[in-house]
C-alpha cells in the first residue's frame, strides 16, 4: 500500500503531466489553423507551444494520437459549452433556441478550433476513417438535438415530427454555416444567422393551435 506521501506525489504528477497534455493539444489546435495540418509536424508543433519535440513524444505515441486527441478536445469543449447553456432552459423551445445561439457563441469565441476542425476533416483519405470522424462529430449532436425535440413533443411544445430527422436538419443548418464562415469570415455574420435559424426551427416546430 502506498504512502500518502506517494499518492500525493502521484497526483502532483498526473496534474502536472495532463496540464503538459493540455497545453501540447492547445498549440497543436493554433498551428493547424495557422499553417494547415499538412505543416503541423511534430517539431513545428513543439517549436510553437516552446517544447522540445521529445516532450511531445513523451506524452504522445505520434501525430495520429495526438490529432485523436486535437478532435476529442475539440468536441468535448464544444458540447460542454453547449450543454451547459441549454441545461439552463426553462422549457424545449427555449433549449433548442439555446443549442442554436450557443453553437454559434462558442464558434465565435473559439474560430481557431473550427478552422483547424475544418482541415483535419479534409484530411482524411480513407472511407473508413471519414466515417469514424463523422460518427464522432454527428452523433453525439444529433442525440443531444434529437433528445430536445423528443421531450418537446413529450410536454406538448412542439408538434408531431421525425426527432431524428428534425435534429440532422438543425445540426447540418448550423455545420454549413460554419464552414462558409471558416472560409470566408467576412462574408458571414454569425450572430445575424443564428437569430434566422432560432426563427426558421422555431416555426418548424411549434404546435398550430
Amino acid at each position: 500500500m502506498r504512502s500518502k506521501t506517494d499518492q500525493d506525489g502521484q497526483r502532483k504528477t498526473s496534474f502536472i503531466e495532463e496540464a503538459r497534455r493540455r497545453q501540447i493539444v492547445e498549440g497543436a489546435i493554433s498551428t493547424i489553423a495557422t499553417a494547415g495540418l499538412p505543416q503541423a509536424s511534430l517539431a513545428r508543433i513543439a517549436q510553437d507551444v516552446g517544447v522540445s519535440k521529445g516532450v511531445i513524444s513523451y506524452h504522445f505515441a505520434g501525430k495520429d494520437e495526438l490529432i485523436e486527441q486535437v478532435v476529442n478536445a475539440l468536441f468535448a469543449e464544444t458540447n460542454r459549452f453547449i450543454k451547459a447553456r441549454v441545461d439552463r432552459a426553462p422549457d424545449a423551445p427555449r433549449r433548442l433556441r439555446a443549442f442554436i445561439e450557443a453553437s454559434f457563441e462558442f464558434m465565435a469565441a473559439n474560430r481557431a478550433n473550427f478552422v483547424a476542425l475544418v482541415d483535419i476533416w479534409g484530411s482524411f483519405g480513407s472511407p473508413e476513417a471519414k466515417r469514424r470522424f463523422n460518427a464522432d462529430m454527428y452523433d453525439p449532436c444529433r442525440h443531444h438535438l434529437e433528445g430536445i425535440l423528443r421531450r418537446g413533443q413529450a410536454e406538448g411544445d412542439f408538434r408531431d415530427f421525425a426527432p431524428g430527422t428534425l435534429a440532422a436538419t438543425v445540426q447540418g443548418a448550423i455545420d454549413g454555416v460554419m464552414l462558409q464562415w471558416v472560409f470566408d469570415e467576412e462574408a458571414i455574420d454569425l450572430a445575424d444567422c443564428a437569430a434566422e435559424l432560432v426563427t426558421m426551427f422555431d416555426l418548424a416546430t411549434r404546435r398550430r393551435a
